[in-house]
Protein backbone atom coordinates (compact mmCIF):
# COMPACT_ATOMS: atom_id res chain seq x y z
CA UNK A 1 0.00 0.00 0.00
CA UNK A 2 1.53 3.22 -0.76
CA UNK A 3 0.32 6.88 0.49
CA UNK A 4 -1.07 7.07 -3.71
CA UNK A 5 -3.97 4.73 -2.61
CA UNK A 6 -7.09 6.31 -1.92
CA UNK A 7 -8.28 7.04 1.59
CA UNK A 8 -11.36 5.78 3.41
CA UNK A 9 -12.74 7.38 6.16
CA UNK A 10 -14.37 5.21 8.68
CA UNK A 11 -16.34 5.07 12.03
CA UNK A 12 -16.21 2.31 14.32
CA UNK A 13 -16.89 2.21 18.16
CA UNK A 14 -13.89 2.38 20.52
CA UNK A 15 -14.40 -1.32 21.96
CA UNK A 16 -13.75 -2.31 17.88
CA UNK A 17 -11.22 0.34 17.74
CA UNK A 18 -9.66 -1.24 20.79
CA UNK A 19 -9.82 -4.99 19.43
CA UNK A 20 -8.21 -3.98 16.23
CA UNK A 21 -5.50 -2.14 17.87
CA UNK A 22 -4.47 -5.04 20.10
CA UNK A 23 -4.61 -7.70 17.25
CA UNK A 24 -2.18 -5.28 14.81
CA UNK A 25 -0.06 -5.23 18.04
CA UNK A 26 -0.01 -9.00 18.48
CA UNK A 27 0.39 -9.42 14.98
CA UNK A 28 3.40 -6.52 14.84
CA UNK A 29 0.98 -4.69 11.99
CA UNK A 30 -0.18 -1.10 11.97
CA UNK A 31 -3.89 -0.86 12.23
CA UNK A 32 -4.30 -0.04 8.78
CA UNK A 33 -2.45 -3.39 7.66
CA UNK A 34 -4.72 -5.18 10.17
CA UNK A 35 -7.49 -4.13 9.09
CA UNK A 36 -6.80 -4.53 5.68
CA UNK A 37 -5.71 -7.85 6.13
CA UNK A 38 -8.80 -8.87 8.08
CA UNK A 39 -11.04 -7.14 5.13
CA UNK A 40 -9.23 -9.06 2.26
CA UNK A 41 -9.54 -12.49 3.85
CA UNK A 42 -13.85 -12.04 4.11
CA UNK A 43 -13.47 -11.49 0.66
CA UNK A 44 -11.55 -14.27 -0.59
CA UNK A 45 -13.78 -17.19 -0.37
CA UNK A 46 -16.82 -14.89 -2.30
CA UNK A 47 -15.52 -15.28 -5.86
CA UNK A 48 -12.54 -17.16 -7.54
CA UNK A 49 -9.60 -15.09 -7.34
CA UNK A 50 -8.10 -13.91 -10.91
CA UNK A 51 -4.51 -14.28 -9.58
CA UNK A 52 -2.87 -16.73 -8.00
CA UNK A 53 -1.98 -15.20 -3.88
CA UNK A 54 1.26 -15.57 -3.30
CA UNK A 55 2.59 -18.05 -1.04
CA UNK A 56 3.89 -15.66 1.34
CA UNK A 57 0.13 -13.71 1.04
CA UNK A 58 -1.66 -17.25 1.81
CA UNK A 59 0.06 -17.74 4.59
CA UNK A 60 -0.55 -13.85 6.55
CA UNK A 61 -3.83 -14.29 5.44
CA UNK A 62 -4.53 -18.26 6.82
CA UNK A 63 -2.99 -17.32 10.08
CA UNK A 64 -5.10 -14.22 10.56
CA UNK A 65 -8.41 -17.20 9.85
CA UNK A 66 -6.55 -19.31 12.69
CA UNK A 67 -7.84 -16.57 15.03
CA UNK A 68 -11.47 -16.92 14.97
CA UNK A 69 -11.38 -20.69 15.38
CA UNK A 70 -11.57 -20.40 19.16
CA UNK A 71 -14.29 -18.26 18.70
CA UNK A 72 -16.13 -20.43 17.20
CA UNK A 73 -15.15 -23.52 19.54
CA UNK A 74 -15.81 -21.95 22.60
CA UNK A 75 -19.70 -21.29 20.96
CA UNK A 76 -20.37 -25.23 20.07
CA UNK A 77 -18.69 -25.91 23.65
CA UNK A 78 -21.53 -23.85 25.14
CA UNK A 79 -23.93 -24.91 22.68
CA UNK A 80 -22.96 -28.89 23.12
CA UNK A 81 -23.11 -28.33 26.88
CA UNK A 82 -26.40 -26.06 27.47
CA UNK A 83 -28.07 -28.59 24.70
CA UNK A 84 -27.16 -31.92 26.50
CA UNK A 85 -28.14 -30.29 30.36
CA UNK A 86 -31.34 -28.97 28.77
CA UNK A 87 -31.98 -32.81 27.70
CA UNK A 88 -30.86 -34.75 31.23
CA UNK A 89 -27.28 -35.88 29.66
CA UNK A 90 -24.21 -35.86 31.44
CA UNK A 91 -22.08 -35.47 28.50
CA UNK A 92 -21.65 -33.08 25.44
CA UNK A 93 -19.84 -34.10 22.09
CA UNK A 94 -18.82 -31.83 19.84
CA UNK A 95 -18.10 -32.24 16.43
CA UNK A 96 -14.93 -30.28 15.14
CA UNK A 97 -14.40 -31.83 11.74
CA UNK A 98 -15.70 -29.08 9.55
CA UNK A 99 -12.69 -26.78 10.99
CA UNK A 100 -9.98 -28.96 9.38
CA UNK A 101 -7.85 -27.79 12.34
CA UNK A 102 -5.86 -31.36 11.40
CA UNK A 103 -4.51 -28.84 8.39
CA UNK A 104 -3.19 -26.35 10.98
CA UNK A 105 0.37 -25.95 12.31
CA UNK A 106 0.16 -29.06 14.65
CA UNK A 107 1.34 -26.52 17.10
CA UNK A 108 -1.95 -24.24 16.78
CA UNK A 109 -4.23 -26.65 17.10
CA UNK A 110 -2.52 -28.47 20.33
CA UNK A 111 -2.63 -25.04 21.88
CA UNK A 112 -5.45 -24.59 20.97
CA UNK A 113 -6.78 -28.11 22.22
CA UNK A 114 -4.81 -27.41 25.65
CA UNK A 115 -6.42 -24.14 26.11
CA UNK A 116 -9.92 -25.78 25.72
CA UNK A 117 -9.28 -28.39 28.20
CA UNK A 118 -7.45 -26.12 30.84
CA UNK A 119 -10.93 -23.61 30.64
CA UNK A 120 -12.69 -26.81 30.63
CA UNK A 121 -11.47 -28.49 33.43
CA UNK A 122 -11.26 -25.33 35.58
CA UNK A 123 -14.77 -25.31 35.22
CA UNK A 124 -14.76 -28.75 37.23
CA UNK A 125 -15.71 -31.00 33.44
CA UNK A 126 -13.45 -34.01 32.34
CA UNK A 127 -12.60 -34.04 28.60
CA UNK A 128 -11.45 -36.33 26.31
CA UNK A 129 -10.16 -35.72 22.34
CA UNK A 130 -10.53 -37.79 19.60
CA UNK A 131 -7.76 -36.04 17.70
CA UNK A 132 -8.66 -32.30 16.63
CA UNK A 133 -11.93 -33.34 15.14
CA UNK A 134 -14.02 -34.19 18.15
CA UNK A 135 -14.04 -33.04 21.90
CA UNK A 136 -16.05 -34.97 24.77
CA UNK A 137 -17.29 -32.89 27.91
CA UNK A 138 -18.51 -35.06 30.85
CA UNK A 139 -20.38 -33.41 34.14
CA UNK A 140 -19.75 -36.77 35.64
CA UNK A 141 -17.38 -39.11 36.84
CA UNK A 142 -16.40 -41.33 33.78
Amino acid sequence: MSRTDPQFNLRIPEALRDQVMAAAKENGRSATAEILARLELSFIGEAPQQDLIPASRAKAMASIARQSVPSIIKKRVLEGVNRSVSMGHSSAHIDLKDLEMEAMPEADAKGIMNAFTEWLEAAGYNTEWDGPEHLSVWFDEF
